[in-house]
């Protein structure tokens, strides 16, 4: 269940490749893999367009957006949801109050199924 996120940055030589899953995260630029550098504050160091390494981090934060921080600046990977779809796509966590833990762990795989479903149809709660 690995998905891909393909960008560029200003300033930053060729392309990036963010490939994410469960519990797994791998930046790749032109498509060698970067070593993760820290386990607690994880940053990579990329190439840039003089030659020389810079530190990059992607954070992924509450709102389910996977957000790279460089030179000080926070660019989105990801287009952010309208709190609508927030909204239904969390209808899924209510399982909590239902199911105890079990119900709590497949909320919260629904709630991230139904945010990554509704990034890709870009149509469907405006």
């Amino acid at each position: 269940m690995a998905k891909e996120l393909n960008f560029t940055l200003e300033g930053v030589q060729g392309d990036l490749k963010l490939k994410y899953g469960p519990f797994n995260q791998r930046l790749y630029q032109d498509g060698r893999e970067i070593k993760k550098q820290g386990r607690f504050n994880p940053k990579y160091y990329v190439i840039n367009t003089n030659g020389e390494k810079e530190e990059i981090k992607v954070v992924y934060g509450f709102d389910f957006v996977h957000v790279a921080v460089f030179r000080g600046q926070k660019i989105d990977l990801e287009e952010r949801l309208s709190i609508r779809e927030y909204i239904v796509g969390g209808l899924p966590v209510l399982l909590v109050f239902l199911g105890g833990l079990i119900g709590a762990l497949f909320g919260i795989m629904g709630a991230t199924f139904n945010y990554n479903h509704m990034r890709q149809e870009k149509s469907f709660i405006k």
